[in-house]
């Protein structure tokens, strides 16, 4: 009926590299810890092709492998061993209460009653489950419950063997997240990718809220190639250098785009205070300090000001980097400007330092 997550034992290794595979490019990032100190070894991202990832699931295996293979071909990596995460709409995460018991009576109790936490049908997902903290009282845990499709865990497996690399782990990325921030509890952090947004509340170090929107960069591209007659290359160049969003004075032909880009700034803010809302339903005495933005869709012109304004809450775009040393030998603002989009294949890379 269930299938736990299988563990992959490895040699204890210093050097681990972080595979996040989001929407729209593979991101790679490989960290040395040298004397207790990430290190940043290499770093890579590459677009990929149309229709390989649909709704988040595998749509071609085949091409998504070669399009790793690719990457890793001009990427000098040295370590074989790699993190990978779930996430967005193959990712189910649930936060429960439980009586405080050991281990092996947990075990039992979720087991007992998966079908009643768990929305797939038997024997087609993974599951893992985590003591994340105490519950509301000194008697009760708190515990975090994930699973994904089968289908989608086995293509990673294989697709990692394919390439001759290691699976050292499968984490979920809100997880991942968390590691890049020195202290992300009462926060919200939402990672706005390609095609979808992933927003967060942690809560004592857990994840208390996930929620997915699908709204991402390419929605703002979309608005400009429709609006101006573009390609989407084109669009998205436009989309990086001129700046629309938050500008009291602007060219009459971007007029349009500027009023798209409000009303989805709107559509947008409105389902993050939803999540919101819903948490302080739940945690009623607990309030929301600020707000970090992560992911390459988080790259357009003042779009973090424009969420800042609408919620009403502090709002920072969040530099995934600041946990690492920085050789010299690395491009310092090429780095800068790709760095939002590393932030999941960075957190998996650093739980190297965890196993």
């Amino acid at each position: 009926m269930w299938k736990k997550i299988e563990k992959f034992l490895l040699q204890k290794s210093s050097d681990f590299i972080g595979i996040d595979i989001g929407t729209g490019a593979i991101k790679l990032v490989e960290i040395a810890w040298l004397k207790g100190v990430p290190v940043l070894k290499n770093f890579s991202i590459k677009e990929l092709p149309e229709k390989i990832i649909e709704d988040g699931l595998i749509i071609d295996r085949q091409q998504l492998t070669e399009t790793l293979r690719q990457l890793l071909a001009t990427t000098r990596i040295h370590s074989k061993n790699v993190v990978m995460a779930v996430g967005g709409r193959i990712m189910f995460a649930r936060e429960l209460i439980f009586p405080a018991m050991t281990m092996e009576e947990l075990g039992e109790a979720i087991k007992w009653d998966l079908e009643k936490y768990i929305p797939y049908a038997p024997g087609t997902y993974y599951f893992d489950f985590s003591i994340v903290g105490q519950g509301d009282t000194d008697t009760e845990i708190k515990v975090l419950l994930v699973a994904s499709p089968l289908d989608h865990i086995n293509n990673l497996i294989e697709m990692i063997k394919s390439v001759g690399l290691k699976l050292a782990a499968i984490d979920v990325e809100p997880l991942a997240l968390y590691r890049i921030f020195d202290d992300a509890d009462q926060s919200m952090v939402i990672d706005i990718g390609a095609l979808l947004s992933q927003v967060t509340i942690f809560h004592n170090g857990s994840p208390a809220v996930i929620r997915n929107i699908p709204i991402g960069g390419r929605n703002f591209t979309n608005i400009i190639m429709q609006a101006l007659s573009l390609q989407f290359n084109e669009a998205e160049d436009m989309k990086q250098q001129y700046k629309i969003l938050g500008q009291e004075e602007i060219s009459p032909e971007y007029v349009e785009v500027k009023k798209q880009f409000e009303f989805l700034v709107e559509e947008f803010t409105r389902d993050i205070r939803r999540t919101a809302e819903y948490f302080q339903q739940q945690h009623r005495n607990v309030i929301l300090n600020k707000v970090f933005i992560t992911g390459g869709g988080a790259k357009l012109n003042h779009l973090v000001e424009s969420l800042a304004t609408s919620l009403g809450m502090p709002a920072v775009m969040h530099d995934p980097l600041v946990k690492l040393n920085i050789p010299h030998s690395f491009d310092e603002n090429y780095l800068k400007q790709v760095a939002p989009q590393l932030g999941t294949a960075i957190g998996l890379a650093l739980r190297g330092g965890d196993l």
